[in-house]
């Protein structure tokens, strides 16, 4: 047996060409079966809520919301050849046009489509003509995860530069694609562009890096520098930032560059041929990026790597848009600042890797590449920028956390490369009695503690099985090889071996066993696809759905119906007014809003219109106008417009073709249970005070709540309990609705303490047969909010005074009662969030035609 190791080691010794390509598979095998885990839908056992997350066919349907939109975008391009849902003409131009994102109008779109469509329909033909029961989902649901095979090349290969080690390339590698961050974002069904958003600067990266080495030889240097310029200027077609890796390669290697130069004039042995090599490269890498971009995507384009930096600063740091509308940015939360605990759990995955990531990157300042210490800069001024820029910016949004994430694995898998090298080059016996006991109590403990996952990370899923078996093949053959190259060393290589050995496994073994088992439960289902496909094949083809954003790129791909807005277009006026109409107990404004938006689209508040002319472009007053008559008829509106506020005739007619149309589009209203648990996002935006300072804080700004909780019939009453803070709040409500009593209960040491009652303003409650409000306080602030179902079920909400009364509250618990104008049409079971069931609901708006009068 010793024998046969010995020949498996003298082969991969012999042909390293060999081994360094199974490395690379094993690596990119395992980053591909770590991200299809998803496919696996292991959120749960149950064999009919996988069928409720699945096609006919059984397989899983896209994670998150953003991934539609790309899906219809590839869908159209599929069908038709462009990324529009038809041609209009423009300017006298025909071009591809989006008659569902942020409609009435849409927008033009371009007619190059986006690299991940053109990906997603390429994989989709290929397996296609292998199984005609595939769809796009199904090709695009793979995009990311074949695509992140890729992830780890060029880590592996950066390390290998900067250390010789192959041990620290694969540990490097393997901290990159375990990452958690990046995982979910790369992973099977994300079908988004945080792939394309990665994977660029990484190869950008290693390019520039294998240009910086070969310095000495200028054709090498230009052919990898010429790499580096094509895939910069192909960068802006896949990320919008892609001017970032651009800013971090010039800066560094301009400071390479100015290094140089001073340590020559020092009197440093640098030879003249590199310094100018050095330059020629700066050089070329800019001027035939910005050639290449320029001619491309034309000059304003290029000037972004100089602009862009700033303005994404501005985006997140302010509450309001320059034009005075709020800024949805500031709720959403991947824009959100980070903790520094979030930066680094979504970066690396913990405190322990993102710290020896920092110290391999000043670590790179020391070279033991050659079995001596040296001082080098060449690769550690480029990792060390690369780490402060995308550091700078996961402080200012945790969706950038994951930038940092490449730069900190290099760094982890650089201080393993020198931490082998070191050991390897030491005599010294301090070093044996103190760093190899380190190491190995750290090998141990990490077994010790995930050990038991071993297997569960050598096959994480089974679901494509060629690659499963072969990548545990690879696994075993460079296995054998290791055994073998420890057995034929001496004593002392074998210990040093051993413990470089042992020093890999501590380090990688916890976040690949924290990245098994991993999975995520996909938004959209087929109860939501029951409503939808109801409202695809049963309203008129000017149908608009309102809904809040989030989840508009569902409804657009699901329904091809125009969308009010989405998460591609939630940054606009449209978020105050969609949360204006839920938020709001008026109803006649409500539907004055939804009638306004599904016709004319922003046409009564947009710069250049009538109001905010007559404003002289004052949001507040523009709004406050339009509330004012949106409740009205046409001609007490046009009263008001004329009389009051002092616009023309021909002005007024204006502003009431947008606010009161003649012709409007049919509006269909999406209620769902997640929007209960963030009301207080859309209610801020729904009651966002105009003339309040712009940048008043959003926790300062007035928003509603509903607390969930718990309610069962007992003894003739329903009995509640619903927890708000650290307190619950019970109630017991008799079917009389006489005697209710309330309590709130705190607990301490785990015993209940009635410390008070509840002051609810009122109760009320829906049953089979109707609904009954009693009034309590007259001062009281909380409401509660009772649903008995005909089987006994009991659903209990609290709701802030500002919400009791709400079109939200009247729809989604009451199903529309006490509403003339807004009735329930169709409603399918929810699974994605706890709530009312059927819990998302389809409602038609009736404008009727007094408002026209």
């Amino acid at each position: 047996m010793i024998e046969y190791l010995n020949k498996v080691s003298e082969f991969f010794k012999k042909h390293k060409h060999i081994k360094i390509f199974l490395i690379v598979l094993a690596i990119s095998l395992i980053s591909f079966q770590l991200r299809a885990q998803t496919a696996d839908m292991g959120f749960t056992d149950n064999p009919q809520l996988k069928k409720m997350f699945a096609d006919e066919h059984g397989r899983m349907y896209l994670i998150a919301l953003d991934p539609y939109y790309y899906l219809r975008l590839s869908e159209n391009l599929y069908k038709h050849g462009y990324i529009g849902e038809t041609l209009k003409e423009v300017n006298g131009k025909l071009v591809p046009y989006d008659t569902c994102q942020y409609a009435p109008p849409g927008h033009p779109v371009s007619w190059e489509p986006p690299v991940i469509c053109i990906v997603e329909v390429l994989l989709y033909e290929i397996w296609h003509s292998i199984d005609p029961t595939v769809s796009i989902m199904n090709a695009a649901f793979w995009v990311p995860a074949i695509l992140s095979m890729l992830l780890g090349i060029p880590i592996y290969f950066i390390v290998r530069r900067a250390t010789l080690s192959n041990l620290g390339g694969i540990v490097g590698a393997l901290a990159l694609i375990s990452a958690p961050g990046l995982l979910y974002k790369t992973s099977a069904g994300f079908a988004d562009t945080p792939i394309f958003e990665v994977l660029p600067i990484l190869f950008i990266m290693w390019f520039i890096i294998e240009a910086i080495h070969n310095q000495n030889n200028i054709k090498k240097s230009l052919i990898f520098g010429s790499l580096a310029v094509i895939l910069t200027a192909l960068y802006p077609k896949m990320w919008g930032a892609w001017w970032y890796a651009f800013d971090i390669v010039s800066a560094s290697l301009i400071i390479y560059g100015i290094y140089l130069i001073l340590s020559k004039k020092l009197g440093n042995t640098i030879k003249h041929e590199n310094v100018k090599n050095i330059c020629y490269l700066i050089g070329f890498y800019i001027a035939g990026s910005a050639l290449l971009i320029s001619m491309a995507y034309g000059v304003n384009t290029f000037l972004t790597a100089f602009t862009a930096p700033l303005s994404y600063q501005i985006v997140l740091t302010t509450t309001e848009h320059a034009t005075g509308w709020p800024n949805v940015y500031t709720t959403v939360a991947e824009l959100s600042k980070p903790s520094f605990r979030d930066i680094v759990n979504n970066s690396i995955g913990g405190i322990t890797l993102f710290i020896l990531g920092i110290i391999g990157i000043f670590a790179s300042f020391i070279s033991l590449r050659h079995g001596k210490k040296e001082f080098d800069v060449k690769y550690a001024i480029l990792l060390t920028i690369w780490l402060l820029a995308t550091g700078y910016a996961a402080t200012k949004g945790i969706r950038f956390a994951a930038l940092m994430t490449p730069p900190l694995a290099i760094g982890v898998g650089i201080l393993v490369g020198q931490i082998e090298k070191f050991v390897m080059m030491s005599r010294d016996k301090l070093v044996e009695y103190t760093l190899y006991p380190i190491v190995g109590l750290a090998c141990l403990w990490s077994i010790a503690n995930y050990g038991a996952k071993i297997p569960q990370i050598l096959i994480p899923t089974t679901y494509i099985p060629i690659a499963a078996y072969t990548f545990l093949t690879l696994v075993v053959a460079l296995a054998l090889y290791k055994i073998g190259d420890i057995i034929s060393s001496n004593t002392e290589l074998k210990l040093k071996k051993g413990i470089s050995l042992a020093l890999a496994v501590a380090l990688v073994l916890p976040p690949l066993a924290n990245a098994v088992p991993f999975y995520t439960v996909p938004t959209f289902n087929n109860g939501w696809k029951e409503s939808l496909d109801w409202i695809k094949n049963n309203t008129p083809d000017n149908a608009v759905i309102t809904c809040w954003w989030d989840n508009g790129h569902i409804y657009t791909w699901a329904t091809r119906k125009m969308v009010t807005f989405d998460g591609g277009s939630q940054n606009s006026p449209r978020a105050y007014w969609v949360g204006r109409a839920f938020s709001t107990s008026n109803e006649e404004l409500a539907v004055g809003i939804l009638r306004m938006l599904a016709t004319s689209g922003d046409e009564a508040f947009k710069k250049g219109s009538v109001l905010m002319n007559k404003t002289h472009n004052n949001v507040s007053k523009t709004v406050k106008i339009l509330n004012e008559i949106l409740p009205l008829n046409r001609s007490a509106a046009y009263e008001i417009l004329t009389e009051k506020y002092g616009l023309t005739d021909k002005e007024a007619k204006e502003v009431l073709n947008a606010t009161h149309p003649k012709h409007p589009n049919p509006d269909y209203l999406i209620t769902y249970n997640r929007m209960t648990d963030i009301a207080p996002v859309w209610s801020m935006f729904g009651n966002w005070n105009f003339d309040l300072p712009p940048n008043t804080s959003n926790d300062k700004r007035e928003k509603g709540y509903y607390f969930k909780g718990k309610g069962v019939i007992y003894n003739n009453s329903i009995i509640t309990k619903v927890r708000v803070g650290n307190l619950y709040y019970m109630t017991n409500i008799p079917f009389t609705m006489d005697n209710i009593s309330t309590a709130v209960i705190a607990y301490k040491n785990g015993q209940p303490k009635i410390i008070g009652q509840v002051n609810f303003h009122k109760i009320i409650i829906k049953t089979p047969n109707g609904v009954i409000e009693k009034v309590l306080n007259k001062d009281g602030q909380l409401s509660e909010i009772v649903r008995v179902e005909s089987d006994g079920r009991v659903y209990v909400w609290i709701a802030t005074r500002n919400l009791e009364d709400s079109i939200y509250t009247r729809l989604h618990f009451l199903d529309g009662y006490g509403l003339k104008h807004i009735k329930l049409v169709k409603a399918s079971y929810d699974p994605t969030n706890f709530g009312v069931q059927p819990g998302f609901k389809v409602y038609e708006v009736d404008y009727g035609k007094e408002y026209l009068k």
